[in-house]
């Protein structure tokens, strides 16, 4: 398999390189690195959060959860690669806007990104190499304290780093547009994929016979999903009332350009229905009864949550870089996407056989 998806990332490498319409290339580009590099550094986030709240009800949906960080060094690469796109996806390179260049200029930009990326990947190594340590004999309070500082700094690091993200990596494609809530709406809705994606590494791991998590605890992963996935609307909610009901022209014409203009229209519903509808309807169901033993149903939920939001960020990054762009679904787009997706692969395999995780951990109840 490693050489299978050695191939097919040397294929999105490719697809890359030799493009011609480079503005749709980065473009791309920019989608699956703020894509896949949210999926990674969520992955350990969700971990903290289990860590400082004390969730024993499964030691190994947290194991789990940190596994994505193998993705963290070629992300960090991946986005130094970023700089030299920066003419083509970011106007305000060339054509500098007076009134925010003390923000967005090159040094700075790139600067800030950079190093707190490297802040937040590190102490997300060093919080996952506590966490999997089984040397520690169990209830050792130098350790637990020792995990609970880390996981705080890795929650800190995280919410404003990938905050940044948002308002840097992809509401700075358009200087002038601006939403004092885009930070936090891209934050949340990255946090929906990192739930989305622990509930099939929990149901896979349950199929491969690696891990033995109950059906309660899967039952708690798609609660946290079901959750995230209110949030990621209510965020939307808010944003987009704000903006509309105020109609300032500056503003509104991001949504205009988005919902009412062909094909993107069709993009914004398909990420409504698929991301918050489907999930939405299927996961309030579920959870008002007892837990199931059966998985399926919920595996094909989490990725249609993890389709919309990709989805969702093509939605808001490629009409920014060129109104006229369309829809990126050639063959050159999809080797791209495919080959993000094989690097991702080939980390986490990476990461397993490194860092070995025990993940048929006894379940510790609630």
């Amino acid at each position: 398999m490693t050489a299978f998806w050695g191939v097919l990332a040397a294929i999105g490498a490719a697809a890359f390189v030799t493009a011609s319409d480079w503005p749709r290339a980065w473009s791309i580009y920019l989608v699956n690195l703020v894509f896949w590099s949210g999926l990674a550094v969520t992955g350990p986030a969700i971990a903290g959060m289990m860590q400082l709240t004390e969730a024993r009800w499964s030691p190994s949906v947290r194991r789990l959860a940190v596994t994505t960080i193998g993705f963290l060094p070629v992300s960090l690469v991946l986005l130094a690669v970023l700089f030299a796109g920066r003419t083509v996806l970011y106007p305000w390179v060339t054509n500098p806007v007076a009134v925010k260049a003390a923000w967005l200029n090159v040094p700075f930009f790139f600067g800030r990104n950079l190093v707190l990326a490297l802040a937040l990947f590190a102490t997300c190594f060093a919080f996952a190499g506590a966490l999997l340590r089984d040397s520690v004999p169990p209830g050792d309070e130098r350790d637990r304290v020792r995990r609970n500082r880390l996981a705080v700094i890795v929650l800190m690091l995280w919410l404003v780093t990938v905050s940044l993200w948002g308002f840097d990596l992809v509401m700075a494609l358009d200087p002038i547009w601006y939403s004092g809530l885009f930070g936090g709406y891209f934050a949340v809705s990255t946090l929906y994929t990192g739930f989305c994606l622990l509930a099939i590494q929990t149901i896979r791991a349950n199929a491969r016979g690696v891990a033995s998590i109950p059906p309660a605890a899967v039952q708690d992963v798609a609660k946290l999903q079901f959750a995230m996935s209110i949030m990621w609307m209510y965020f939307f909610w808010s944003q987009y009332l704000v903006i509309w009901y105020g109609n300032v022209p500056v503003e509104t014409r991001f949504f205009v350009q988005r919902f009412f203009v062909q094909p993107w229209h069709t993009v914004a519903w398909v990420v409504l229905v698929v991301g918050w509808l489907i999930p939405f309807v299927y996961l309030l169901k579920r959870l008002t009864g007892r837990p199931p033993q059966r998985h399926a149903p919920l595996f094909v939920v989490a990725l249609f949550g993890l389709l919309a939001i990709f989805l969702e960020r093509v939605l808001v990054v490629v009409p920014s870089v060129s109104a006229g762009m369309p829809l990126p679904v050639g063959p050159r787009d999809l080797a791209i996407t495919i080959g993000f997706f094989a690097l991702f692969a080939l980390s986490r395999r990476w990461f397993m056989g490194r860092y070995k995780p025990v993940l048929n951990l006894p379940h510790t109840g609630h």
